[in-house]
């Protein structure tokens, strides 16, 4: 998925989390270590890391597991760690527009049931190829927002 599709995406979810949860999401800049912070009342509530997947729901339940990068987690929860907020991984499918979400992790570690191990992947949103450690999700553990 390009870039600015993705921004398009991301607008749709950070809307929807402001009407549902009253989150108001500052956004990172495109390569940063997180995708956002969620704020209420002018304090940061929850980091925000935020996929977006040209599936349905229930495609995605069909892969079983959830593959996400081990530098995100690692990421998300150092900056969990330092500024004392849950760190939350949104998935939005775009073919049902369907959000889903999960809390990673928190400032006492890591909540995720998740296996951990090398493979190869897509690089960047815009191709490419890489061997890296990955994160593996069960699907069961995603709530639907």
């Amino acid at each position: 998925m390009r870039y600015e599709k993705f921004q398009a995406h991301e607008e749709v979810v950070f809307d929807y989390l402001l009407k549902r949860y009253k989150w108001h999401i500052c956004t990172t800049p495109r390569y940063a270590m997180v995708d956002g912070f969620a704020t209420m009342n002018n304090e940061v509530t929850h980091i925000i890391e935020l996929k977006s997947r040209n599936e349905s729901h229930r495609s995605l339940m069909n892969y079983g597991t959830y593959l996400i990068s081990y530098d995100k987690i690692a990421a998300g929860m150092m900056m969990s760690e330092h500024m004392d907020v849950p760190f939350i991984l949104i998935v939005y499918c775009v073919r049902d527009k369907t959000i889903l979400g999960i809390e990673i992790g928190n400032p006492d570690g890591v909540s995720a049931p998740m296996i951990i191990k090398e493979t190869y992947t897509q690089q960047t949103s815009d191709g490419g190829r890489v061997k890296r450690r990955n994160a593996f999700i069960d699907m069961e553990n995603f709530h639907i927002l």
